[in-house]
């Protein structure tokens, strides 16, 4: 009994600071989120059946590419923060800067990576709809894995900072295929963060994206660690 009271934690040593500096920090990359998605969010809210839609919306979900730019500018500068003598303590106004800041630095080339892989979407789910339950469904798995490496890479291409060449687009789909659990797993929190967008928005738009982005990044950097190029 003794043994347990001397192994508890003192509640003075709890690090609420760090706690409350984290989950501030992240409402904050997510209300930075909502601002340069705004447009994206409202033609969905005046859309009845967005479903029907969905090529329109994919093309103009772009406007995520430099949003996901800034958020991943966010988390680095999180990171840097924490390897500092004063992480319980850090102010989240360095988090908010950085989102702009690398929201701005990579606008263009951001969009260019989104662009390109919002129009290999849109073609590859036309073909997906149109294969099912015709002659052409054998094929539907096929273009099913394709959508899921259009995704990763993206991700990938996104949080390592690299601009749209050839090059990279194979480098990136290298590392997805050869990590393919880390892969699998960002097109699945993805997955899950669209399918509770689509249920509860309230939920979905102010508490989890930085979370689900965030896991994203995590295991994007660790594809494009030194020990895997």
């Amino acid at each position: 009994m003794n043994r347990a009271r001397g192994t508890a934690k003192p509640a003075s040593r709890i690090p609420y600071d760090a706690i409350f500096s984290t989950v501030y920090a992240g409402l904050k990359i997510n209300l930075c989120l909502l601002a340069v998605t705004a447009p994206l969010l409202v033609v969905l809210a005046f859309t009845d059946e967005p479903l029907k839609a969905w090529p329109f919306f994919v093309l103009l979900s772009v406007l995520c590419g430099p949003a996901s730019a800034g958020a991943f500018a966010a988390f680095e500068a999180m990171g840097s923060d924490s390897a500092g003598a004063n992480a319980a303590a850090s102010d989240s106004a360095p988090v908010g800067r950085a989102f702009w800041s690398g929201y701005r630095a990579a606008f263009t080339r951001s969009s260019a990576t989104a662009g390109a892989a919002a129009l290999c979407v849109v073609v590859l789910g036309i073909d997906l709809q149109q294969a099912v339950g015709t002659r052409f469904a054998a094929a539907t798995p096929l273009l099913a894995v394709l959508l899921a490496l259009v995704v990763t890479v993206t991700t990938t291409l996104l949080a390592a900072g690299w601009r749209l060449s050839g090059r990279r687009v194979l480098a990136a789909a290298y590392l997805s295929v050869r990590k393919w659990y880390l892969a699998l797993a960002n097109a699945a929190v993805l997955g899950v963060l669209l399918a509770a967008i689509a249920a509860k928005p309230a939920v979905g738009l102010f508490l989890l994206p930085a979370p689900a982005l965030y896991v994203v990044w995590a295991n994007a950097r660790h594809m494009l660690s030194p020990s895997n190029l």
